[in-house]
């Protein structure tokens, strides 16, 4: 059985297109996991009215605790081998579930991922399997560092997981976080011992004004670099040199990108002086924390302690040359 866990918050317009893909999947064994969690709007009828037709279909009602608490209220039910979660404002193709798993057992796998589109419409169109590449978890993890396919990324959704991933390493999704995926990805494939990526396009991202990561930059935002830092470490306590120098890569340029998003923000100047005087302190931290003990390339070290220096000036370098 795959359990396939959808959260649920204010995705009236959406859920009935994300549910319908579920329900027509041509892998049957299938367990959909509705967590409605607390959405005011009409979203828990939806979900009430959903089960009705599906004997598959599970729901849960609990109170507002976020998008973490809500995928872990669904993992903590799950009872399938395999586990998976779809955001609840995209939807996947018919042949998705079917697909990973023949992945993940063709492959002797532990996760199983695919490639996606970004949508902003009902009209995704599936792309069939071409190449099924396996990695070691350290390979997958250095192949997301340093992107060679579309699809593999530190996300949660479009991946086919062990569920026992999750409940032998006692890994949940950190509640009152956005970017919780950047914070339990790594970690999960790092305790999986390969990791099979195929080349099909089953998953749609839709792409709306509203959404969590597409809304203007808030405080929450600044998780990111939390999240990234402890990567950091999670690589460094398990003697992983090279995967540590992959993380301390991304942490630094973490850093610049989420500096820039604070100086595009017009609202609350005197709010983000402080939060800008914040991050430059912790960077200034980090950089003695984190870039002597790596071996990353010298341009790369000379870049961000100009940062450190300059910030006004790397972002400008940033936008001019990597459009950031």
């Amino acid at each position: 059985m795959v359990s396939v866990v959808v959260p649920i918050y204010r995705v009236e317009k959406y859920l009935r297109k994300c549910v319908d893909s579920l329900l027509q999947q041509t892998y049957r064994d299938i367990e959909i996991i509705l967590v409605d969690d607390g959405s005011p709007d009409a979203c828990p009828e939806i979900c009430d009215e959903l089960k009705e037709t599906d004997d598959r279909i599970v729901v849960i009602h609990k109170k507002n605790g976020g998008l973490s608490d809500a995928r872990n209220a669904g993992i903590q039910i799950a009872k399938g081998t395999y586990i998976t979660f779809i955001d609840s404002d995209d939807y996947v193709g018919i042949h998705y579930i079917e697909t990973l798993v023949k992945a993940i057992e063709d492959g002797k796998a532990f996760v199983s991922i695919c490639d996606y589109s970004n949508v902003y419409d009902d009209m995704g169109t599936e792309r069939e399997e071409s190449i099924c590449n396996i990695f070691s978890n350290k390979e997958c993890i250095e192949k997301i560092y340093h992107p060679i396919c579309h699809g593999m990324e530190f996300v949660a959704w479009g991946k086919l997981y062990k569920t026992s991933l999750f409940k032998n390493n006692e890994i949940l999704y950190p509640v009152g976080k956005i970017h919780e995926d950047t914070f339990t990805t790594y970690k999960l494939l790092y305790y999986a011992e390969r990791i099979v990526y195929v080349d099909y396009v089953g998953y749609f991202y839709r792409q709306r004004e509203n959404s969590i990561m597409s809304s203007t930059f808030n405080m929450k935002n600044l998780s990111i670099v939390e999240a990234t830092r402890e990567a950091c470490d999670f690589f460094s306590n398990n003697g992983e040199k090279y995967l540590f120098d992959c993380a301390v890569n991304s942490h630094f340029k973490t850093y610049i990108s989420t500096f820039s998003e604070v100086l595009k923000n017009k609202n609350s100047i005197d709010k983000y002086k402080q939060v800008k005087n914040d991050l430059l302190f912790q960077y200034h931290e980090d950089i003695k924390h984190y870039l002597d003990s790596s071996e990353i390339g010298a341009g790369h070290k000379l870049f961000y302690r100009l940062f450190e220096k300059v910030p006004a000036l790397v972002v400008e370098i940033n936008r001019i040359f990597l459009n950031r």
